[in-house]
């Protein structure tokens, strides 16, 4: 008898290589250095201080506007979870595992006040979720294979590869995706 979804792995955690904490030093050296030449501009051209001033207002009122936009639409969706996500597919035939995986790693990246945002599986990535592609590729995807315990392998001999528009197209494309057979093939 096939585990249920509720016992599946966690979200995997990463972990900082060693390697990387001298890029690290090397990033932060360079961005006190941005800081004290803007500092440096801003004494010799004050009038550039209203333009930084302005450019980060509008940055501010974007990602306002997208907050807001984002959690009229959670609250118009208040009373959906992950039973009615999983009601819009066939879920005898799909694998539960895919359908908690993506509901729970959608709802986490999206959240909207610390709360999971609800994901429909006709929301569409960039039209309605505002997914970037390459973040979709190589944030989410990997950790939603993961939790399912499927393949990110060969994804070009994917029917879906290149298909993939809305929820209902990953969860598809994770169903055409090898699963993988033991936990030491996951990590």
């Amino acid at each position: 008898m096939k585990k249920l979804s509720r016992w599946m792995p966690s979200r995997p955690v990463y972990k900082t290589p060693p390697w990387a904490y001298p890029f690290i030093i090397l990033l932060l050296a360079g961005a006190i250095a941005l800081l004290f030449f803007i500092g440096y501009c801003l004494y010799k051209i004050p009038e550039l201080l209203l333009v930084i001033l302005f450019v980060v207002f509008l940055f501010w009122q974007h990602i306002e506007k997208f907050r807001y936009s984002m959690r009229n639409w959670a609250q118009s969706r208040s009373g959906e979870n992950i039973c009615s996500f999983v009601r819009a597919f066939d879920f005898r035939h799909t694998d539960t595992w895919i359908l908690r995986a993506v509901y729970e790693e959608l709802g986490m990246y999206l959240e909207i006040d610390g709360r999971p945002f609800p994901v429909r599986a006709d929301d569409r990535w960039e039209e309605d979720l505002q997914i970037d592609p390459d973040d979709m590729e190589w944030d989410i995807f990997p950790d939603i294979a993961h939790r399912a315990c499927r393949s990110i392998e060969n994804t070009e001999q994917n029917p879906f590869y290149d298909r993939v528009k809305t929820v209902r197209d990953l969860v598809n494309f994770l169903e055409h995706q090898p699963k993988l057979q033991s936990r030491k093939q996951i990590n």
